[in-house]
């Protein structure tokens, strides 16, 4: 009986390490590797909290290639990629930008989309605010910022700014109040003008955006909240 009750322990102890190593293998495999491989999560997709920083921004690669800058979101959800998807219509199902599910994967543009692999999809809670696009870039009549909240609520961007690099600020005033509902968007024209409540202008007399400049949009604290590249 004795000997029976020590074989029996080991092998309880012996599937409780093997779990716990698996599960560490598939945890490092996440990290490093970016999606997971097939067959690893249901069909049905799930969400799981990750732990932003206001200023962190995270760094994704497949192997071989440059990493990708990312910035930190409140929430992923794990899709599960189905026959016919691609990154077009997945992105419009969950209502974000291809550069923006291309980044959260650190993926490209030209790299396949296989069946069964598990993507990152960006959700985003209160007080999230992207910068969807440069319009217009180079010509001072319609160049403009797009801006839009992605969370759910009001957002006041008052004495939130945004930087060209080049030591050049804007600055939301406190009158008029730009208050963002849910999925609201303004545009941050760079010419003079009068601000409302959808367009604000930054007073500037020539371009500033060319291709290859980044915008940083930060908020009343000074952190980071969005950057982009104009293509």
């Amino acid at each position: 009986m004795k000997q029976f009750r020590r074989v029996f322990f080991f092998l309880v102890l012996n599937v409780l390490v093997s779990a716990c190593t698996t599960l560490a293998v598939l945890y490092a495999w996440d990290q490093s590797r970016g999606p997971l491989p097939k067959g690893l999560l249901p069909q049905a997709w799930t969400a799981w909290q990750a732990t932003p920083t206001a200023n962190a921004i995270t760094t994704l690669a497949a192997p071989g290639e440059a990493p990708i800058q990312v910035l930190p979101t409140d929430t992923f959800i794990a899709y599960q990629v189905q026959v016919g998807d691609t990154f077009a219509s997945i992105a419009e199902r969950f209502n974000i930008s291809v550069e923006e599910l291309l980044s959260a994967n650190g993926f490209t543009q030209d790299q396949p989309l296989g069946v069964g692999e598990v993507l990152r999809i960006p959700s985003y809670l209160q007080g999230s605010v992207t910068i969807q696009n440069v319009i217009g870039v180079g010509d001072i009549e319609t160049e403009r910022i797009l801006l839009k909240h992605r969370g759910q609520g009001e957002l006041s961007l008052v004495g939130w700014r945004i930087e060209d690099g080049q030591g050049r600020v804007f600055i939301f005033p406190q009158y008029p109040q730009l208050v963002l509902f849910g999925g609201g968007a303004v545009n941050i024209y760079t010419k003079a003008g009068s601000n409302s409540v959808v367009d604000m202008f930054w007073g500037l007399d020539s371009a500033i955006w060319y291709s290859g400049a980044t915008v940083t949009l930060k908020d009343a604290q000074g952190n980071v909240r969005a950057v982009y590249t104009v293509p």
